[in-house]
């Protein structure tokens, strides 16, 4: 019956799945996520200077906003895994 449940990916831990993501599809999901944000940004680029008057300050912004953001999601994240790893740590001592 495991093998009916449908598969959405090494990162969600839907179905109960405890199995941790393997290199190669780490890498693949790594290369996509790069490939999108380089277009997005490509795209970005592109509208920023036909429509702004200073574009290059402005994607500079754009950036370090986004990497801002990006860190404190990663910081959140992984805070959050180090959590529930103690309280099951914890649980299974009890």
């Amino acid at each position: 019956m495991a093998d009916d449940k449908p598969r959405l990916g090494p990162w969600l831990r839907h179905y109960g799945e405890e199995r941790e993501p393997d290199r190669g599809e780490r890498v693949k999901e790594l290369v996509g996520a790069a490939a999108v944000g380089l277009a997005s940004l490509v795209v970005l680029a592109g509208v920023l200077i036909v429509f702004v008057r200073y574009p290059v300050p402005t994607l500079a912004a754009l950036v370090l906003l986004w990497v801002v953001g990006f860190l404190t999601l990663t910081v959140k994240r992984r805070r959050a895994a180090a959590r529930e790893r103690a309280l099951r740590e914890s649980a299974g001592r009890d």
